[in-house]
């Protein structure tokens, strides 16, 4: 451990129902804060894509088409490799952006402490919450959220009906991760009920008047930073 130093890299949870815009936002968020944007569920696809006839993949495609979530045992070691890559790619890199995680209780359960000790090592302040350092939250309306989701349909599946389950999942599962991490003092609030550009601006603003963001962000504090 001698041989370490010591790296301050943000993680960052971006939370939103289905059609909140988070890919659009977390695109433009990475580019201007020089942050790595990872999509939980465009890696999924793209993972199940390559993988299509092994047992996993058909399990995976199973519960998004049924049941909504994986377990943390099935997702987590899909976050490890994304931030042990977001870390590689530059060393100037800022943090990673996580688009979709955690979306259920069970999943949050697993960060109540850092889940990646061994592969991702924090420093001595390495402890319960360590990370994420922060958690944005895409406030946006069901009829909003519906008419992009069913506007931007990546695929057949989804539809009118699809919508509604995953709205469901999210007011029912997700919400209460959204008002856990906002107990915690963690959690931004940011309206995303405009345009793509309304909700840039809404977001700059949003983040540019958080004390968290100019703490984490600006002035590179992010609690237990990672030994490298």
């Amino acid at each position: 451990m001698s041989d370490r130093i010591l790296r301050n890299f943000a993680i960052i949870f971006v939370l939103g129902a289905p059609g909140a815009g988070k890919g659009t936002l977390c695109t433009s968020l990475a580019q201007t804060h020089n942050l790595v944007h990872y999509s939980v569920g465009d890696s999924l696809r793209s993972w199940m894509r390559e993988n299509r006839d092994t047992p996993f993949a058909i399990k995976i495609q199973y519960k998004l088409d049924n049941q909504g979530f994986l377990t943390s045992e099935e997702l987590n070691p899909f976050i490890c490799l994304a931030i042990k890559h977001a870390m590689s790619l530059d060393p100037q890199k800022s943090g990673i952006l996580v688009d979709g995680f955690p979306r259920s209780t069970e999943q949050l359960d697993s960060c109540s402490s850092w889940p990646f000790p061994d592969e991702l090592p924090l420093s001595g302040k390495s402890k319960i919450n360590a990370k994420p350092d922060i958690v944005i939250s895409l406030r946006v309306t069901k009829r909003n959220a519906k008419a992009r989701y069913l506007a931007r349909a990546r695929d057949s599946n989804d539809s009118d009906e699809k919508f509604e389950r995953r709205f469901a999942e999210y007011e029912v599962e997700t919400v209460p991760v959204e008002n856990s991490y906002r107990q915690r003092g963690i959690l931004i609030d940011v309206d995303a009920n405009g345009t793509k550009e309304d909700n840039i601006e809404e977001m700059t603003r949003t983040l540019g008047a958080s004390g968290l963001w100019h703490k984490v962000m600006v002035e590179r504090r992010g609690d237990g930073p990672f030994l490298v």
